[in-house]
């Protein structure tokens, strides 16, 4: 009964404990949560995001431009009669929208205009200057080549919103702003802004159960419906898309591991012990560890992210290894009972687990959250776990039968010491050809990383801003940043985009678009009202000169709106209301030039065009903008060049107190400079080997594969502790050091070939994590395990 009650509790405590942690697990990806909040462009990258978060683009491609559009049209039908599946669909700009909401667009950048510049069209439409006008846009819609022109001028022979358009690029280029956002310039490429309904993007579990709706929805009802459509490709893109295919391939990649994880530690742990009975409490051990762990962080962090979720194969590894070594030491010592066993095993995993713990530890120092958290969390799986399988699973594992040992084991594993001895030996001379010839990984810290191997959204996404982003702005890809203005008031955001203008007047900048017209101007608006009533009375005066002039009956329908949106305007409204904002409907069709959130305020998009020469890397400009309240630089181009400075700092924050921690480690650990200069030599030869697989396999150091650098310094130490330890003993032989190296290649084989896992899932991020963490668990278990007990004992005897 004594012993009944704290089991109970423990049962109780774990579940409870587990409850909790599983609820804070957070599979919704997102890569800028993954670094440090003040980082430079991180927080114009996020805003330049939540502009467009909650839409899915819906691309039709196919070779005829002419059947493109009249798929794209026919489906943006479709699917805006599906409610229930589509909350709205934008599938037209803002010059093929209704001409009334075109007309309210022009009223208002002429309302919100400097007065000086109404001034102007105030003289250009005075009777005597009308006729040389309407002359000119005559001549302007016969000669121009550009359609786009064209239509203009014989839309809007008085140059009303040729005027607006002026306005709104502040005198730059516009074409990149106001050009078609919903079409390649060959016609060849349609998009369609689909807005889902309701609770659609609840979570990533719901935002891909309703994508899978809606491309069953055009693919497999819609599309065949439609007869015959030669070459029509439909794609599905966008922040939904992303969420979902991230989300739910890292989630199936993870159940998956769970499954290849716990039959490689059984097979082999049945191999090493022939007994499937210790092999239940391992793993009954190992999950417990693993949940009082989760329900330690929950409490701390309050969510996990994806990144430090990494935490339990980590544990898996480590914690394995001290149950092992129990195991170990009860084989070897069997007559002895469960409390001389602990005492001969405590050393050894003490030092282990503090050494591991202290590593991991210095992890939290770092300023990347991802990283930091998977420190955290390992230091506090490691202590946890060593002490869960020291006075949990021992005391059954070795009630458990007695443990076998294969007949001939300790033979192979003396050869094996050699074999692997040389083994080293010609790694580490491949490996230092491999990084002279190729030069050591390269850095890749971009969001790609987190995307899954085979994503039609990426696919899509890459698609479209080779054949439309940058083609619109007609330069080359690099020159192009994106610029974001948030603010809670006019003012602020008229502050804080005017002195980005004044900012980017530089010889490192060849032209900028900014929205300042939007963005309502209060003394404006109340100096130009009355002016644009005067203009809008003169209706008929205006019609009758533009009807005399030779343009068509419909030329004057823009106009006509326009004069009537005017005189809607009174100065009674302007004062008594404040200034006038933009309506949302023409918000909604400026494409999010202009937008409001409830977060974050009212958000303004420009962009920023480098002269020639210049880079992101060296455009000093864009990090003087940085510096503006309010204005944010934005994409993940210029994101990354702020990363390459962070990580060097990030070197000297977590590497230097790490080598420190280690240092101190090695004197408190180690006895002797033998034994140290042995443990140094294992470790270096280990992370050589690492760097030199790594090279000839094409991985790179990126926001996952980083987490393996402590996983394999933590199994490099624990390895060589245990080995040192054991070759520190009077009656150490090899015998019995090749006995431990076999129970430590299971720990290593398990942990290693369950990272390797990793390797045939659906995720970039987690494919380089596994596989890096294989190699460099290899190595460390190849050099720990069987080099070093070789070389120690082959120096002993004086060979």
């Amino acid at each position: 009964m004594k012993s009944f009650v704290p089991r109970v509790l423990f049962v109780l405590l774990v579940l409870v404990a587990g409850w909790f942690g599983v609820s804070r697990l957070d599979f919704d990806v997102d890569p800028l949560s993954l670094l440090p909040q003040e980082l430079p462009g991180l927080e114009g990258t996020r805003l330049l995001r939540e502009q467009k978060r909650d839409l899915l683009l819906v691309a039709v491609q196919a070779e005829d431009p002419e059947l493109v559009g009249v798929v794209a049209d026919a489906l943006a039908e479709h699917l805006a009669a599906k409610p229930e599946l589509c909350a709205k669909v934008r599938s037209q700009s803002l010059l093929q929208s209704d001409p009334a909401i075109i007309a309210e667009v022009v009223a208002y950048l002429w309302l919100n205009a400097p007065p000086q510049e109404v001034a102007r069209l105030e003289a250009a439409l005075a009777p005597a200057s009308l006729p040389a006008l309407l002359a000119k846009a005559k001549e302007s819609a016969g000669a121009s080549l550009d359609l786009q022109s064209a239509t203009l001028s014989g839309y809007d022979p008085l140059g009303l919103a040729r005027g607006a358009l002026q306005l709104l690029g502040g005198g730059g280029d516009v074409s990149g702003m106001m050009g078609d956002e919903f079409s390649s310039a060959d016609g060849t490429l349609r998009l369609l802004f689909v807005t889902p309904p309701g609770e659609a993007l609840a979570d990533y579990r719901a935002a891909n159960a309703w994508l899978t709706r809606i491309k069953q929805e055009v693919r497999e009802k819609w599309l065949p419906a439609q007869g015959e459509l030669p070459g029509v490709k439909i794609g599905f893109t966008g922040d939904p898309a992303f969420q979902a295919e991230i989300a739910t391939g890292m989630e199936s990649d993870m159940r998956q591991g769970i499954g290849v994880v716990t039959f490689i530690v059984g097979f082999l742990f049945w191999l090493l012990h022939r007994s499937v009975k210790p092999l239940f409490w391992l793993l009954l051990a190992i999950l417990c560890a693993n949940l009082l762990t989760l329900g330690t962080a929950g409490a701390v962090y309050g969510s996990l992210n994806v990144m430090s979720m990494g935490f339990a194969a980590i544990m898996t590894g480590l914690i394995e290894d001290f149950g092992v070594i129990g195991l170990h030491f009860a084989r070897e010592h069997p007559g002895e009972g469960y409390s001389r066993i602990w005492r001969r095993a405590l050393p050894g995993v003490m030092w282990s687990a503090v050494s591991i713990a202290a590593v991991f530890g210095m992890l939290g120092l770092s300023q990347l959250p991802g990283i930091a958290q998977l420190g955290v969390l390992s230091a506090l799986g490691v202590v946890i776990g060593a002490a869960v399988m020291l006075f949990g699973f021992l005391p059954l594992g070795m009630k458990s039968g007695t443990l076998q040992e294969h007949h001939g084991a300790t033979r192979v594993a003396l050869r094996m010491q050699g074999v692997m001895g040389w083994l080293v030996a010609v790694a580490l001379i491949a490996a230092t050809v491999l990084l002279s010839v190729r030069g050591f990984p390269r850095m890749d810290f971009g969001s790609a990383v987190l995307r899954p191997e085979k994503s039609e959204a990426f696919d899509v996404f890459e698609d479209i801003e080779k054949r439309m982003l940058d083609a619109s702005m007609g330069t080359e890809p690099g020159r192009n940043v994106p610029l974001i203005f948030a603010a809670q008031d006019a003012a602020s955001l008229r502050e804080s985009m005017t002195r980005t203008g004044k900012a980017l007047q530089s010889d490192e900048v060849e032209t900028s678009v900014l929205p300042l017209a939007l963005i309502p101007d209060g003394p404006a608006q109340k100096a130009n009202h009355h002016t644009l009533q005067v203009l809008g009375s003169r209706q008929a005066e205006l019609r009758q000169a533009v009807d005399s002039a030779g343009f068509t009956e419909v030329a004057f329908t823009l106009t006509d709106k326009v004069l009537a949106q005017w005189r809607e305007w009174n100065s009674t409204k302007i004062t008594a209301v404040g200034p006038v904002w933009p309506t949302p409907v023409m918000l909604e069709n400026l494409g999010g030039i202009v937008s409001k959130h409830e977060e974050h305020g009212w958000m303004a998009l420009g962009t920023v065009r480098l002269a020639p020469g210049r880079t992101l890397e060296n455009a000093a400009v864009l990090h003087e903008v940085e510096k503006i309240p309010g204005a944010h630089p934005a994409g993940w181009a210029f994101l990354r060049t702020s990363l390459e400075p962070l990580l060097k700092k990030e070197i000297l924050r977590v590497c230097v107190p790490t080598a420190v921690i280690a240092l101190v480690l090695f004197f408190l650990v180690f006895h002797g400079w033998r034994e140290r200069v042995f443990a140094f030599l294992t470790l270096a030869a280990s992370g050589w080997i690492l760097l030199g697989g790594m090279t000839a396999a094409n991985l790179t150091w990126n926001l996952m594969s980083v987490g393996a650098v402590p996983l394999c310094l933590g199994l490099g130490l624990d390895f060589t502790i245990h080995v040192l330890h054991a070759l520190r003993e009077p009656d150490a032989t090899r015998e019995r050091v090749a006995s431990l190296g076999r129970s430590l290649a299971y720990c290593g084989l398990s942990t290693g070939l369950a990272f390797g896992a990793l390797a045939a899932g659906s995720n970039r991020g987690l494919i380089t994590l596994g596989m890096t963490a294989m190699t460099g668990v290899l190595a460390v278990l190849v050099t720990a395990a069987f080099a070093l007990p070789w070389v120690w004992f082959r120096r002993k005897e004086g060979k």
